[in-house]
């Protein structure tokens, strides 16, 4: 349940291996350098004057382009094994002219987007002339006179009587071109000389008067009809999209240089990474110096990658002082190992505190087993767990994902197999409790596990004060917790004095040391109300009865499923093809949610019940200055 110790290394090396330095601790990654403070009297490291930014926006954008046109297989994201690429391979790619390659598909991109605006915009301006197609008129017949207004206008149907009526008691003349479900479409003659009364009242019915873009007048002869414009805004459409089709060809045969500049932008940005990296030295004339975190387990290591520097540096390191705030570093046995997600997405705990990754791991196994409660979807979950490690070989926080995901399948195997069943079916003679026909004694199991793990949470408690503070009084409180639990629970069962007498004595210990400041009086009071804290107890543990929820979900639900094939297939022919489907679908749902609940669920205990009791998060974790690798493997 310990810490990896942590140890601070200070650096002072010769300004001539500076560039060289900084290459090998970033292929160690092993040092997490921190930016040099204020307090120290030296002069920032200077970065190289070459920058690499401008470059890996412009491969981020090729990259995002060329995605759009490659073709992928099912899966292939997520199991094709990254390429590997080693320290020559890098410096090849950092001396290659990117420049020749990038070029040729920026300006590609450029014409593609520029060609699809431009027949979008074309595409506007049909869907504007379209309800007027029917207008057999040229455009210059459009134009007003000194005497007349020409004008386009859209109306509702329900005011064309309205209309008419106008057209009777005023100087206007109206012809319907076209007409659609909701709106008439008009072209209007209007007298000057009533043109601002006659326009206000077709407002007043609501006409919309249409005027041609400038776009279609400017490429449009007076002689043409809105039809022949028409006519010719299909024919650039059509040109455009060879174009545009061309274009797309040419895109996707360059899709092939993708996976080629996903290796360069990876090499890149860990370029940038080092170079960014100097900023935090410190530096004089002759001389850089350079501070950070190692686990302490690494720092021979260090030496021994460092070790053709000797006649050139001088490496110190020594325990972390006190003010100072080191970062954290889980360690576990392989076992262990994968439940420090969990713990990693409450917070990683302060440095000198308790590691609740082993304490846990057994509680979370168990209960996302019981949650769950499926054999059979645990064999698939832990089977493609398997075969998504053999075939990816992941690294990192993704394998350690995996194997939990691997460790919460056997979970389910052991658990859905003595408490639930296979696929909906239990095999009754492996049954130790039946949560359809016992669900009182799968709800005993749930709340004895409960509260075995908060009983556990006290006791890391009362270590946890014990061996930071050395205090006695804290300490011997939560003892009397320790005892007073359990004897009241055994008291309740069984009625026997010797219970009793624990319990009260647990509950004096409470009393006495809960509050240790202040008059005699107020403490005893104090430690009086301290016992209402075992309704707290209470309600901690009557929360793992959510184990018994969601058990029982799962299984009533593959219930169901088999239920709804069973009628499937009694439907004559169709029955036969639709029942597997039924089948596969309904188990794949359940899994999903089943497995989704049973984390969530599982998670919440850990983190509401059982954390709470001792647990201090806040501690930031160990970021060694390395090789990152997003699409590629460093080596």
């Amino acid at each position: 349940m310990a810490l990896a110790r942590v140890e601070r290394v200070e650096i002072i090396a010769s300004n001539l291996i500076k560039d060289e330095l900084l290459v090998e601790l970033q292929e160690a990654g092993l040092l997490e350098i921190e930016e040099i403070g204020s307090n120290l009297d030296l002069n920032p490291g200077q970065r190289p004057s070459v920058s690499f930014e401008a470059l890996i926006f412009r491969l981020r954008q090729v990259i995002r382009y060329l995605s759009l046109w490659r073709k992928t297989k099912p899966g292939e994201k997520w199991l094709q094994p990254r390429p590997i690429i080693n320290r020559l391979e890098r410096e090849a790619i950092l001396r290659q002219d990117w420049e020749n390659l990038i070029a040729p598909i920026e300006r590609l991109e450029s014409s593609y987007r520029e060609t699809e605006s431009e027949i979008k915009a074309l595409e506007k301006e049909r869907e504007l002339l379209l309800p007027w197609q029917n207008l057999e008129l040229p455009l210059a017949a459009l134009e007003s006179t000194a005497s007349v207004e020409v004008l386009l206008g859209r109306l509702p149907r329900s005011n064309l009587n309205e209309l008419v009526e106008l057209g009777k008691e005023q100087p206007l003349w109206f012809h319907e071109i076209n007409a659609d479900k909701r709106n008439v479409y008009l072209l209007f003659l209007i007298k000057r000389s009533a043109l601002k009364e006659i326009e206000s009242k077709l407002k007043e019915l609501n006409v919309s008067f249409f005027f041609l873009p400038e776009t279609i007048l400017k490429k449009a002869q007076r002689e043409e009809t809105l039809k022949n414009i028409l006519l010719q805004i299909e024919a650039e459409i059509k040109e455009k999209e060879k174009v545009l089709n061309s274009i797309e060809k040419q895109s996707q045969e360059l899709s092939s240089l993708w996976p080629q500049f996903m290796i360069a932008l990876d090499v890149f940005e860990n370029e940038q990474q080092r170079i960014n990296t100097y900023s935090h030295l410190g530096q004089t004339e002759k001389t850089v110096f350079l501070q950070g975190w190692i686990e302490a387990n690494n720092i021979t290591r260090l030496k021994h990658r460092l070790a053709r520097f000797a006649d050139h540096l001088a490496i110190f390191h020594r325990p972390p002082q006190e003010g100072e705030d080191p970062p954290v570093v889980l360690r576990n046995p392989p076992l262990i190992q994968p439940f420090q997600i969990i713990t990693s997405l409450y917070g990683l705990p302060k440095p000198g505190t308790i590691d609740p990754t082993v304490v846990l791991a057994p509680f979370f196994f168990l209960f996302v087993g019981l949650c769950v409660s499926e054999a059979g979807y645990g064999l698939l979950v832990a089977l493609l767990s398997l075969f998504f490690m053999i075939k990816v070989r992941p690294k990192g926080s993704t394998l350690l994902f995996s194997r939990l995901m691997f460790a919460l399948g056997l979970s389910t195997i052991i658990l859905g197999t003595l408490v639930g069943g296979w696929f909906g079916f239990p095999i009754r003679q492996l049954l130790l409790i039946d949560p359809l026909t016992q669900p009182v004694n799968f709800l005993i199991l749930a709340l004895i596990l409960g509260f075995i793990q908060v009983w556990f949470g006290t006791l890391l408690k009362a270590i946890d004060c014990w061996r930071r503070e050395r205090n006695m009084a804290r300490s011997l409180a939560q003892i009397g917790w320790l005892i007073l639990l359990p004897s009241i629970v055994l008291y309740g069962l069984r009625k026997i004095d010797l219970f009793g007498y624990f319990s009260l004595f647990g509950a004096s210990l409470i009393v006495t040391f809960s509050k240790t400041k202040g008059n005699p009086l107020l403490r005893f009071l104090g430690g009086l109300y301290s016992l209402y804290d075992i309704s707290k107890y209470l309600g901690d543990v009557l929360s793992y009865s959510r184990l018994l929820a969601l058990g029982l979900s799962t299984s009533v639900i593959a219930m169901v499923v088999n239920t709804l094939v069973g009628t499937a297939v009694k439907i004559p022919i169709i029955g036969w093809v639709a029942a597997p489907f039924v089948f596969l679908g309904g188990h794949l749902f359940n899994l999903a949610i089943s497995f989704l609940g049973g984390f969530v669920h599982s998670m919440r205990l850990q983190f509401v019940e059982f954390f709470t009791k001792f647990y201090e998060a806040g501690g930031k974790p160990l970021k060694p200055f390395s090789l990152q690798g997003k699409y590629v493997e460093f080596r």
